[in-house]
């Protein structure tokens, strides 16, 4: 049976443990919980020291390296030693295509990679072509399993020869949401704002990828048809000038009937989206959308266009509804439906809450994973 894990975020990107919920650190708890040690590999820019970290009682190493990126991709060479990695009784990498991936598979016996992209994001096209020629084949027959974290994603890397793929989803931690208690002003303006109306609530980056010029039109056209109630609420950065390209949409009175808030801290979201009539997530490619796991655990009602974390998470017409077209007409038509039926909104949105907290807490996603872990069995050190 494993009792200790190393798990290696491999972008080379600096995070910021306080900012967010970070999957890596949630897992980790999870493992915890289960008498299993997950230690943490974070990219530093600058240097390397161990950090401790202290979630719901549980403490997480965390393992900060100074690392070598190259565009996309990131190294580790100090992490990269038998004697160190055979400490751990397996090695999760995240995402296949990174260089690390390929390294620790000749270095360890029982190693796994958890990946989400069902597209390719960290490659120049013609590099993911040569990438896989030369290490698709190896990998797959190095690798214990691969996680996915979507059906998708699982596709995806089925169509280019992997041949050992398990779908486990990815978990919501509930620690910053739980510990957060106390209503701040801008929070409780919009609170304000949002009452005596039905919202439409969209959380996120506003800009090309996210596809938000579709909800607005879409309102546009829910509010002529004389809906006085309706109202959307944007909470999200502009990138790139997106949000006028949205406001050319609207006509008429429908642009007093819009509120946008550029920032709200995310655990102050616990407070916004029980008051989503409907939430809504029009993204043309989302590898998950973890504010559409955070939103159904509040219980928002929620239409989504079908992105990879979206038909994992939503059980269409049960616990939401996933719009498979682009057309303002089709997510007006369910947008309104919603608004329109009080009964239907209560019933998908506690199936929506329901479904979250059966299936995708961190926990979950462990149990899961050790299960394939312990079925696989671990090859000696």
């Amino acid at each position: 049976m494993v009792k200790k894990i190393l798990y290696i975020r491999s972008g080379p990107y600096q995070v910021d443990p306080n900012a967010y919920n970070l999957q890596e650190l949630g897992l980790a708890k999870a493992f915890a919980e289960k008498n299993v040690q997950c230690d943490v590999v974070y990219y530093h820019k600058k240097k390397d020291f161990d950090q401790k970290i202290v979630k719901d009682g549980y403490e997480i190493n965390v393992l900060w390296r100074k690392g070598i990126r190259l565009l996309r991709s990131g190294g580790y060479p100090q992490i990269l030693k038998k004697e160190f990695l055979r400490t751990y009784d397996a090695v999760i990498i995240s995402e296949y295509s990174q260089v690390m991936a390929v390294l620790l598979c000749g270095m360890h016996p029982n190693v796994y990679i958890y990946n989400g992209p069902y597209y390719n994001l960290f490659k120049i096209p013609f590099v993911e072509k040569i990438y896989d020629t030369l290490f698709v084949k190896k990998l797959d027959e190095k690798v214990k399993c691969i996680f996915c974290k979507t059906e998708m994603a699982k596709e995806y890397l089925e169509s280019k020869g992997f041949t050992k793929c398990a779908v486990t989803g990815v978990g919501l931690d509930t620690e910053k949401f739980d510990k957060e208690n106390h209503i701040e002003p801008e929070t409780q303006e919009l609170l304000e704002k949002m009452q005596g109306h039905k919202n439409i609530v969209y959380v996120g980056a506003i800009s090309k990828r996210k596809n938000v010029k579709v909800i607005a039109k879409a309102f546009d056209i829910i509010k002529k048809k004389e809906n006085d109630e309706a109202q959307l609420v944007v909470i999200g950065k502009d990138e790139n000038g997106c949000w006028k390209e949205c406001e050319e949409q609207f006509s008429g009175k429908t642009e007093s009937a819009v509120i946008r808030v550029p920032f709200i801290k995310n655990a102050q979201l616990k407070y916004i989206y029980p008051q989503a009539d409907v939430f809504v997530l029009p993204s043309i490619k989302e590898i998950f959308g973890m504010v559409l796991l955070e939103a159904m655990y509040f219980g928002a009602p929620t239409v989504a266009s079908g992105s990879a974390g979206a038909k994992t998470l939503i059980e269409d017409g049960k616990s939401g509804y996933i719009v498979k077209d682009f057309e303002p007409s089709n997510w007006a038509e369910k947008i309104s439906g919603l608004l329109e039926n009080a009964q239907l909104r209560k019933n998908m949105g506690e199936a929506a809450s329901a479904r979250i907290k059966n299936y995708f807490m961190w926990d979950s996603i462990a149990e899961k994973m050790l299960g394939e872990i312990n079925k696989n069995g671990n090859t000696e050190n």
